[in-house]
């Protein structure tokens, strides 16, 4: 084997010995899942406390000048927490969870953790990407949370400048409006990433987005203490800003509503509908607003037969008819039951049903009412054209 070249002295001290043995890149021998665990966890301490240099010196040297821009723009952001659980090994791989969070953040958000492996670690693609590998991060701490805008010039442009400023004007009084009706059990602190178009969000999503205007993201994960990951919310600014001001307003407050019901974990085994957490989330984001309701309901008011209850997947429909038509369901459908139960029951009914009772037997128990006649009283609303609902 011929070995690679030699190590800074520096390095081999942060290299465990089983792995600085093992340096060249012809080493395909699987390393060992602990000796790993104490590579990763040298560079978060590295990392944290800004040595830049040391934090990189278990990858690859080719990898190096990458991974310290990287990592220079993490701290830029205010990289408060960092941490691996290494998973898996390989002969080629290094698999596992990451822990990831910034100042003003609440809850530490978990990823996937993916690294290649030659003898040294690699960096690779697949893994949860954060804000700062997309390029340059703004961190601004606010009322409510941090923004992390992304972006060449991050928060230089007058159409970012403009979503950035209301959404910190926002973001403290959105967050007071969930705690008013959810509750104040869960992480207040909410980091919301500002970028520049839908590719951002599919970078940082893992899935299309070329019609969301916001979108919550996080891995159901626990934390050390046992409790639920943190989430955040990415909002693309070409679609955030052709929303009205108003319009800006409802989204943010419709993402940390999920924020907050996801900071505590269902139980094993509940079955959570999304035109549950979805006419929710828009129940409490629209609640008391100045928009008529026949303009909020406008698709599903016009479209043709009884209205049906959606299913899951018509949440993730590429037709955007489709897509608006399930969410218009899914809000009047939440709203009818808060009109006739209150939105107090309503909270308890999401939380009863994420707490693993379903959903027939919390109608029942919280309502005071059995589901088919939850979903009657809705369709006769829809059928007078929410007549009452105001404003």
């Amino acid at each position: 084997m011929r070995p690679g070249p030699p190590l800074p002295r520096r390095a081999l001290l942060l290299l465990p010995p089983a792995l600085a043995a093992c340096s060249g890149p012809t080493a395909a021998r699987a390393p060992g899942r602990a000796d790993v665990q104490r590579l990763l966890d040298a560079r978060a301490a590295a990392l944290l406390s800004g040595d830049l240099p040391a934090a990189g010196a278990g990858h690859a040297a080719a990898d190096r000048a990458e991974l310290r821009a990287r990592d220079a723009r993490a701290l830029a952001a205010g990289l408060a927490e960092w941490a691996v659980v290494v998973e898996g090994t390989g002969a080629d791989r290094v698999t596992g969870t990451s822990r990831v969070r910034v100042r003003g953040e609440g809850r530490a958000v978990a990823g996937t953790f993916r690294a290649g492996w030659d003898g040294r670690l690699r960096t690779s693609e697949g893994g949860t990407p954060q804000p700062w590998d997309l390029g340059e991060v703004a961190a601004r701490v606010v009322e409510g949370g941090v923004l992390l805008v992304v972006g060449p010039g991050a928060g230089d442009g007058g159409t970012t400048r403009e979503v950035v400023e209301q959404v910190a004007t926002d973001l403290g009084a959105a967050t007071a409006r969930v705690d008013a009706v959810w509750g104040a059990d869960w992480p207040r602190g909410t980091a919301v990433v500002v970028v520049p178009g839908p590719a951002e969000v599919a970078r940082l999503t893992g899935r299309p987005a070329a019609r969301l205007d916001a979108v919550a993201v996080g891995a159901d994960a626990a934390l050390p203490d046992g409790a639920p990951a943190g989430v955040r919310v990415v909002l693309p600014v070409q679609r955030f800003a052709a929303l009205t001001p108003l319009g800006r307003t409802i989204t943010l407050t419709h993402e940390l509503v999920h924020v907050a019901t996801r900071a505590t974990a269902p139980a094993a085994g509940a079955v959570v509908p999304r035109w549950l957490t979805e006419g929710y989330a828009d129940h409490v984001a629209r609640l008391d607003r100045d928009v008529a309701a026949s303009a909020l309901a406008a698709p599903l008011l016009s479209a043709r037969g009884v209205p049906q209850v959606p299913a899951d997947a018509a949440f993730d429909s590429p037709d955007p008819a489709a897509l608006q038509l399930a969410y218009a369901a899914a809000w009047t459908l939440v709203t009818s039951a808060a009109r006739g139960s209150g939105t107090p029951a309503v909270t308890a009914l999401v939380r009863a049903v994420r707490s693993g009772t379903d959903l027939e037997r919390a109608c029942r128990d919280v309502l005071r009412r059995p589901f088919p006649d939850v979903v009657a009283t809705w369709r006769a609303d829809v059928a007078s054209d929410l007549v009452g609902w105001g404003p």
